[in-house]
């Protein structure tokens, strides 16, 4: 079953999308996010091989214990710190569900 589309949650753009914005406001909006140095790591083999990595350690979600482990989480937020970016100890695997809830970024 497909998810029936609605606009795009740009004002005044009429793209129709599944969720959130389109393709051209979503990049649009990543771009002028402010910590842009720091949100290139997440785009590095180094940092996909890292995910995979902690998604295989821990496949169920650390926090509700239940669902399957789809985002990897920093604990500590790294905010620009490299070291706390990369630390493996800082990382955690959480479903789409928990991971939203503690961003406070809604699902």
């Amino acid at each position: 079953m497909r998810t029936p589309l609605r606009y795009c949650a740009e004002p005044t753009c009429g793209e129709l999308v599944e969720r959130g914005r389109c393709a051209y406001h979503a990049r649009q909006r990543e771009r002028a996010r402010p910590n842009q140095t720091a949100r290139r790591w997440y785009y590095t083999a180094r940092w996909r091989a890292l995910r995979i990595q902690v998604l295989s350690d821990e496949p169920v979600c650390r926090e509700c214990d239940r669902l399957p482990s789809h985002d990897v989480d920093h604990i500590v937020p790294h905010r620009g710190d490299e070291a706390l970016f990369w630390d493996r100890a800082n990382l955690q695997g959480l479903c789409v569900r928990c991971h939203a809830r503690k961003t406070g970024s809604g699902a």
